[in-house]
């Protein structure tokens, strides 16, 4: 048996260094100095003492999650991920996470739900996108399906669908209307909305307006290119335009006007 012959405390505030036999041992805690009524003469052998550095380990631990928590919300894989950086003891970092679920500080269905919240304000993304996000935290299909059902319901994918595209076609104005179109649709794919929400927005969002500005695009852009391969000879200068047009999404028969002005 050894006995704790001085209690030290350290510069840091809220941990102390213990000392058996004169000699320093380790550091604890002040929560750990309470739970174990660590007191000056307390005899220690190598079974307590363990068990007080073990305790001291998940305080550690315990203190660095709640930091890591007061900033934002955190699903259990980011705090396990982020003990990990301290410990590879997985025992005491599965204590803190079960302590933590215990007080309601830890918790995935909360987490998913207050992440799918912040993306439907932000009227950016869809349900896709939602959910590849919160696969990559470790949340199980069962939390993500329940917070989209909550609240992103198919009624609100629609309104920021809708949002998303009128956007993407002002961006795209001066694209034919054919590639203002698919732009649209690929980006709306992109940002993780349904093939079926998609086909009803774009149902919505297109009308003969889209379309209206075709002439004075394709004016313009085939002036550019037909600038462009003015070193070649006639025909491939002519193909060339044609190629490039075509590819931006004119139709065939706009495309054979505005050449043969060109001509």
């Amino acid at each position: 048996m050894k006995k704790i012959t001085k209690i030290e405390a350290q510069r840091r505030k809220g941990r102390y260094n213990i000392y058996l036999d004169d000699q320093y041992a380790f550091p604890i805690s002040e929560d750990v100095l309470i739970n174990f009524q660590i007191f000056k003469g307390m005899e220690v052998d190598d079974q307590l003492q363990q068990q007080i550095q073990d305790a001291d380990t998940v305080s550690k631990l315990y203190n660095r999650a709640l930091n890591y928590l007061a900033h934002q919300l955190r699903s259990v894989a980011e705090v396990r991920t982020k003990l990990a950086e301290l410990t590879d003891d997985e025992q005491r970092i599965t204590e803190v996470i079960e302590r933590l679920q215990d007080q309601q500080l830890l918790n995935d269905q909360r987490y998913a739900e207050s992440y799918v919240r912040t993306i439907v304000n932000e009227a950016q993304k869809g349900p896709g996108a939602i959910q590849n996000q919160l696969r990559q935290k470790k949340i199980t299909a069962n939390e993500i399906e329940a917070a989209i059902q909550n609240y992103y319901p198919i009624t609100t994918q629609i309104e920021i669908g809708q949002k998303v595209a009128q956007n993407q076609l002002k961006k795209n104005h001066r694209e034919s209307g054919k590639m203002a179109v698919d732009k649209t649709r690929q980006t709306l794919y992109r940002k993780g909305f349904t093939a079926e929400v998609i086909e009803i927005v774009m149902q919505e969002v297109v009308d003969d307006s889209v379309y209206a500005d075709d002439q004075e695009n394709i004016q313009r852009i085939a002036e550019k290119y037909w600038h462009k391969f003015r070193a070649e000879e006639t025909y491939k200068r002519t193909q060339k335009t044609k190629q490039a047009l075509y590819r931006k999404g004119f139709s065939l028969d706009d495309i054979e006007k505005i050449i043969s002005e060109l001509n």
